[in-house]
């Protein structure tokens, strides 16, 4: 690390996080568009892996070949970026701050006009609710085992009670609601924005979603993860002004002539293998 680096650091009171001097821009085929977005190089060393640049994301048979699940998530992954924030001088093998990552995906439904901005923007918050308090889910654990709880009590709960005590710990390790979605522009996109977050951890996830079409939509998806809460402080402004230049990189338009090739390439190669 150089000298100057190391006084940056020490005023900041970190190193790491996404470097701008480290920008790459990505170009993905969705179909008859490409997007384009600037993501800094990862700081994590990893296994470098190929990355796909053609996505036809309205095929529900391609979607279902490749889709990762999690939780009420279900995903075509497109890009993944890591950046750690560390101290200046590491003392300890394990003595990260934290992490902000950022994945671009694709999702598929038919259960909204993903069109319909209102629609979308409900449809993320009621995913998230139907899955926690599912019959499988976080919510609906926790809600039994209180209940079981309090019928071996030589005092049951209150039926006022039981449901505070719930509330409480759901709140507390469970999965709480969320605020609702809102929309946020980047170059005149509309993105339906929102986070899954809790009031007792700092970590937290903000999705960005864009509709493609009827049934398919973009989500940004930028993960804040805090290792050591004292020293959250030191670099969340730089995570979340990192997540505002990132998104403002991002365009959707027409494939421009010279891709046609690309695409066309891809294509045929696809259909071979």
């Amino acid at each position: 690390m150089s000298y100057l680096k190391i006084i940056k650091g020490f005023w900041r009171g970190f190193v790491g996080g996404p470097n701008p001097d480290q920008d790459i821009t990505h170009n993905f085929l969705l179909e008859n568009q490409q997007l384009t977005i600037t993501l800094p190089d990862s700081n994590v060393a990893a296994v470098p892996s190929v990355v796909d640049v053609h996505f036809p994301y309205n095929s529900t048979s391609w979607f279902e070949q490749h889709k990762k699940s999690y939780e009420q998530h279900e995903f075509v992954r497109v890009i993944t970026e890591n950046w750690m924030y560390i101290p200046v001088i590491p003392i300890l093998p394990s003595c990260e701050y934290g992490m902000l990552s950022c994945q671009v995906r694709i999702k598929q439904t038919d259960k909204i006009n993903v069109l319909d901005k209102q629609a979308l923007a409900d449809f993320v918050i009621e995913e998230y609710d139907n899955h926690h308090n599912g019959s499988e889910g976080k919510n609906t654990k926790i809600r039994k085992e209180i209940t079981e709880q309090s019928s071996k009590m030589a005092v049951p709960f209150e039926s006022d009670e039981l449901v505070e005590r719930i509330d409480l710990i759901i709140e507390i390790r469970g999965k709480p609601q969320i605020p609702k979605a809102i929309i946020r522009e980047f170059n005149k996109l509309d993105w339906i924005f929102y986070q899954e977050v809790r009031k007792n951890r700092l970590s937290r996830s903000d999705f960005y979603c864009l509709a493609l079409s009827s049934t398919c939509f973009l989500e940004i998806e930028f993960t804040h993860r805090v290792d050591r809460s004292d020293k959250h402080k030191k670099w969340k402004k730089h995570a979340l002004a990192s997540q505002e230049r990132i998104m403002a990189s991002i365009t959707l338009a027409d494939i421009p002539v010279e891709q046609d090739n690309l695409l066309a390439e891809h294509t045929t190669t696809t259909a071979n293998t």
